[in-house]
């Protein structure tokens, strides 16, 4: 066959495309019981330190361990949304967290946060996942970030949009305010409407939750 033929840089295109298709796809299907094992073992990492939990180690089985000790799962449910809820096992006090879920100003942010059974203070939060600029927005999952979030009390009297506040303010001495981060206010804002309306809507299912336990 004429190699300088379209018939023949046809035929060669598409063997290319099969040989190249075929490894790609017995790559990913050969390794997608590791990607299913490291995304658990990601997340329960996240709900550990979330919660503040004592893990012994740092193997999966430790972290599946500190999570079937010490946290209760329910998922929380309206007509139009379902809350992955954690509670912890205490017999003093039954800490509560949550999944919360929205778009950042890239993409898509997936965190837990965690409060005090009565909603008025953040416990702690960190982030399961989020795509914002490295250096910039991605900064939110950093500790000197998170943890300005810790001991935070939850404006619930004032504005819905302001039940808790990423950056600056015009109020002083705020007890819900943390500070943005610099360079990445568009992030910094887009988490701030994202932790309040999924506040709010928590609130609301949990209120029905527990309203429906008694």
């Amino acid at each position: 066959m004429n190699k300088n033929s379209a018939t023949y840089t046809f035929i060669f295109i598409v063997a290319i495309c099969v040989v190249f298709g075929s490894a790609i796809s017995l790559v990913h299907y050969s390794t997608l019981k590791t990607l299913a094992k490291n995304e658990t073992l990601n997340r329960n990492r996240v709900v550990c330190n979330a919660f503040l939990l004592d893990v012994n180690g740092d193997s999966p089985q430790a972290y599946q361990q500190a999570i079937d000790q010490n946290i209760i799962f329910r998922t929380l449910s309206s007509d139009t949304r379902n809350f992955e809820t954690f509670f912890k096992r205490d017999t003093n006090k039954s800490d509560v967290g949550f999944v919360f879920s929205g778009m950042g100003f890239w993409d898509r942010i997936e965190g837990i946060i965690v409060l005090t059974s009565d909603l008025s203070q953040v416990i702690n939060i960190q982030f399961l996942d989020q795509k914002e600029t490295p250096g910039l927005g991605a900064r939110i999952e950093e500790k000197w970030f998170t943890d300005q979030f810790k001991d935070l009390e939850i404006d619930w009297t004032g504005r819905v949009d302001q039940r808790l506040i990423v950056g600056a303010s015009s109020r002083p001495n705020l007890t819900n305010r943390v500070d943005a981060i610099t360079g990445a206010t568009q992030t910094s804002l887009a988490l701030e409407k994202l932790l309040n309306s999924e506040l709010n809507l928590f609130r609301e299912m949990y209120n029905r939750y527990q309203s429906e336990k008694e």
